[in-house]
């Protein structure tokens, strides 16, 4: 028959000494990583294997089971990262003075279907088992543990959130090749791009556990934004500069008017002064009263608008002498001054920016990718 004693009860252990059991473990398939649950989800066959002398028969049980275990996530290399996650055996009633828990020798844990290792987020690429045995106040107990380690297929990620921003920043580049004066224009390109990237990081974001150290993703949008917000802010000094530029236009058209101005008053108050000097050398003895009171008119004139152009020549900050020499010395100065100041303009900021943005980009890229997938250990 199938029992060796009468009165055969199920519930009794088979032997007063330790009772060796022995395990194994087949997964069929992993359904499930949840970075909500911090867990993950597999269909296993459990055997479990012990002989009790009271049966006609070495007792063989195998259950499938649908079983959830725990993952420790560390999200620090996310879309990069690799995870483990641990399933634990131990018994729940007897510790190991009435049963002991054992791995199989030979292949305790398999996967026989490759298939089964691939799941659409994540790459099973390693698994291994061990045995412990844990001290609690009741005494000692088996554990049996399987770890799995995970690691992320970040293609997804490289299309749904690298790219877009990608696009977003070279968008906002764009602007370094409009004019100068259509702020409009430019201030719309960048603003656009940073509104796209700030949505496309939202939606990502939204769908992770809120954890409060920084991620990979994160250093990557923070790096993206800051690249846009730069353009922002080079679209503010272009036209600031520009504004500078007008404004020192107008002051050098302003000092230019006044200094030809201010040569014409010196060339009329020279012809008035000769043409009187020569009435008085030659006039006569009758009319020297009319010539003296005349030449006192033609002085009191001379004084006159030689004050009048003192003080034009005070409030402009341009006085100058009578030589003509003089006025083209002055003049030649301001425009050599004015060109000096002029060296650095809008459209020369614009074109040392659209070579220095790409190339700190690039140096930008080569620092994330290489770092982080180094770290990560593998590729897409």
């Amino acid at each position: 028959g199938l029992f060796s004693q009468p009165k055969y009860d199920k519930d009794t252990l088979p032997s007063a000494n330790a009772t060796t059991v022995i395990v194994e473990l087949t997964v069929q398939s992993i359904t499930e990583i949840s970075e909500f649950s911090s867990s993950f989800k597999a269909d296993v066959w459990f055997s479990q294997i012990w002989n009790d002398p009271r049966l006609d028969f070495q007792f063989n049980r195998r259950d499938r089971v649908s079983i959830q275990g725990p993952c420790q996530l560390d999200l620090t290399y996310f879309p990069m990262d690799t995870q483990q996650c641990n399933l634990i055996f131990e018994s729940y009633s007897y510790n190991t003075a009435e049963v002991r828990i054992i791995w199989r020798d030979w292949e305790p844990v398999s996967i026989p279907d490759p298939k089964s290792k691939n799941l659409p987020d994540f790459e099973l690429i390693h698994f291994s088992s061990k045995s412990t045995t844990l001290f609690y106040t009741a005494g000692l107990w088996d554990q049996l543990e399987v770890t799995f380690v995970f690691r992320r297929l970040y293609g997804y990620y490289a299309l749904q959130a690298y790219m877009p921003t990608y696009l977003s920043v070279f968008i906002s580049w764009i602007s370094f090749w409009i004019d100068t004066k259509a702020l409009p224009a430019r201030i719309t390109c960048g603003v656009s791009s940073l509104m796209a990237l700030t949505f496309q990081f939202g939606n990502i974001v939204k769908n992770l556990p809120r954890v409060s150290y920084v991620k990979a993703l994160d250093i990557w949008m923070f790096g993206c934004v800051g690249f846009i917000f730069l353009s922002l802010v080079e679209l503010a000094v272009v036209g600031f500069v520009d504004k500078s530029d007008a404004k020192r236009r107008r002051i050098q058209r302003a000092k230019e008017q006044m200094i030809l101005r201010s040569e014409s008053e010196q060339q009329w108050l020279s012809r008035l002064t000769s043409r009187r000097s020569n009435q008085t050398a030659f006039a006569s003895d009758s009319r020297l009263g009319v010539t003296a009171n005349s030449l006192q008119a033609g002085s009191a004139l001379l004084s006159h608008q030689g004050n009048m152009l003192d003080a034009k020549c005070q409030r402009s900050h341009a006085c100058l002498d009578n030589s003509p020499r003089r006025l083209q010395t002055q003049t030649r100065r301001y425009s050599t001054s004015f060109e000096q100041t002029q060296q650095i303009t809008g459209e020369k900021i614009d074109e040392m920016s659209a070579k220095i943005f790409p190339l700190m980009f690039t140096a930008f890229n080569i620092f994330y990718w290489f770092y982080f997938i180094g770290m990560s250990g593998g590729i897409l």
